[in-house]
């Protein structure tokens, strides 16, 4: 599986942007928030947008939660997509979520 990051602060737009860089580099899931997405359906996961604080959000994201993590990684298990597109605000998030996630590291990080 070939992993893709969209990297940029909260608020820049990555969650718009995704669709469209998905589709130009064929992508056909997208890690966003404690979610996998495979189109415009919600595969896996839970939306770090519904936690209540930030650090609970943060940890949401992040797949802190060892049951959230397995259910994600079982998911695309299942699913087997070629190629991942993840969202985070770091170069630090995206090796965190690769490493919980055991996905490999990126092979192209585009900054937003």
């Amino acid at each position: 599986m070939k992993i893709y990051a969209l990297v940029g602060p909260s608020g820049t737009g990555k969650s718009h942007l995704a669709s469209f860089v998905a589709k130009q580099k064929e992508i056909e899931c997208i890690i966003d928030d404690g979610l996998l997405i495979k189109g415009n359906h919600i595969l896996a996961g839970r939306s770090a947008k519904r936690e209540r604080t930030k650090m609970a959000a943060t940890r949401r994201a992040i797949f802190h939660d060892p049951d959230h993590a397995h259910q994600v990684r079982e998911a695309l298990r299942r699913e087997s997509p070629q190629k991942l597109l993840l969202l985070a605000i770091s170069e630090k998030m995206v090796s965190a979520i690769s490493s919980v996630l055991k996905l490999p590291q990126p092979v192209e990080i585009i900054n937003i």
